[in-house]
């Protein structure tokens, strides 16, 4: 599997077949949303260990190659997260396209340079 060659949909039942050979969540591989949303903070906090103390130089070394070591741990912890994410998206019956797709939309609206939801650009208020 590739980003070019698989599709999102492809991703959702690959990691729900996962789901159905391990024995997970009843009996049709569906797990507990609140629990896979809860795990999926598990495997965040995880992802943002590898960046944890990083110095400019060390961020630097990830963009430009030169810790592949690092970026294959940060990979598979993301895969984590994605896998999780993919697996809450599926048993809610959301489509990730489209929400990503609105979302764009939304952040696109907002002026730029406002990031926090609680700052209101003055022509706003």
């Amino acid at each position: 599997m590739t980003d070019t060659q698989t599709t999102i949909f492809d991703l959702k039942e690959a990691v729900h077949d996962l789901c159905l050979a391990k024995g997970w969540g009843d009996g049709d591989g569906v797990q507990n949303p609140q629990h896979v949303a809860m795990a999926m903070t598990v495997e965040m906090s995880e992802l943002l260990e590898k960046f944890q103390w990083l110095e400019e130089k060390d961020v630097q070394a990830l963009l430009c190659g030169r810790d592949p070591g690092r970026v294959s741990e940060i990979a598979e912890e993301f895969a984590d997260v994605m896998m999780y994410g993919l697996q809450l998206m599926r048993c809610l019956n959301i489509d990730v396209s489209a929400q990503i797709e609105r979302k764009i939309g939304i952040v696109l609206k907002r002026p730029s340079g406002v990031r926090g939801r609680d700052i209101k650009p003055q022509s706003m208020e």
